[in-house]
């Protein structure tokens, strides 16, 4: 009895070993079929997540070093909330502080925004491997999608109405007695942020809408000899110089030279990127 369950054991082992072998080769044959050069034969799908949010795209081969990869990407992180200080409280030296509007604008020291970050986009891009069985390559195409990148709004909505004729005021008083006083409203950085007819502040970052981008790139989107792949992009999307426009798209104008915020946004006239893609070949 034990020889003859020694003697099926063995069986079934030699049985599953010619199964394993027969399935290995089958696939390794599968994957070299996969990896042939060739004009959209191959095909996979991908997630990322980056500074340019969290996305979907697909690639596929044009020329055995070309891939073309389409997608989307983006993110909203909510809102952030901080105090921004009410210029009406530094009048000190013109003929119209006894003015009402002003009185009651200079009572209020600071007041709370909401800045809310909102970034998405669709792409195109083409990437070249000029290396032959290395994963180095480089990257150009373009982002089409959102221009305001951040949008700020005053959390007590409708209760700025004061800082609107309080700046009225400041407006008309320039005017006619051709002074140069800046407007009212709230500080963010070397810019004054008026509000509207509404009592609201209603301000966006805005940058262009289509963003060229060129980067490097390390790994596969389509794995030469496995189902799943793994590569790292970096790069730049050049959006133009960002600016700083009214809820009416009047541009606001900064009070600083090359400082401070003013600085930073005329400096910032590209959006880096670092992102991870995980891909799965479909064929």
């Amino acid at each position: 009895m034990m020889k003859v369950m020694k003697h099926n054991i063995h069986r079934i082992i030699i049985l599953l070993t010619i199964l394993f072998v027969g399935t290995g080769a089958k696939a390794q044959y599968a994957d070299k079929l996969h990896a042939e050069d060739g004009l959209f034969n191959h095909l996979s799908v991908g997630l990322n997540t980056g500074l340019t949010g969290f996305g979907v795209d697909v690639a596929m081969p044009v020329h055995k070093i070309v891939t073309v990869k389409a997608g989307f990407s983006g993110w909203n992180v909510g809102k952030i909330k901080f105090k921004a200080i009410n210029t009406a409280t530094e009048i000190t030296q013109m003929e119209m502080v006894e003015e009402e509007a002003v009185k009651r604008s200079k009572m209020v020291d600071k007041v709370e925004l909401a800045a809310e970050p909102n970034f998405w986009n669709f792409y195109l891009l083409g990437e070249v491997h000029p290396f032959k069985n290395q994963p180095f390559y480089f990257s150009a195409g373009l982002f089409v999608g959102s221009q305001n990148f951040f949008h700020f709004r005053n959390t007590n909505d409708g209760a700025l109405d004061f800082l609107y004729y309080a700046n009225q005021l400041v407006e008309n008083y320039n005017q006619i007695f051709r002074t140069n006083y800046p407007p009212i409203g709230l500080k963010f950085g070397d810019y004054v942020f008026t509000a509207d007819e509404n009592g609201n502040i209603d301000v966006r970052m805005k940058t262009n809408a289509v963003k060229p981008y060129i980067g490097i790139g390390f790994g596969q989107h389509l794995a030469k000899t496995h189902r799943v792949s793994l590569a790292v992009d970096a790069g730049l999307q050049f959006w133009g110089t960002p600016k700083f426009v009214l809820n009416d798209n009047t541009e606001i104008k900064s009070s600083g030279k090359n400082s401070g915020i003013t600085g930073a946004v005329s400096w910032l006239k590209a959006w880096p990127n670092l992102q991870i893609r995980i891909a799965y070949k479909i064929f």
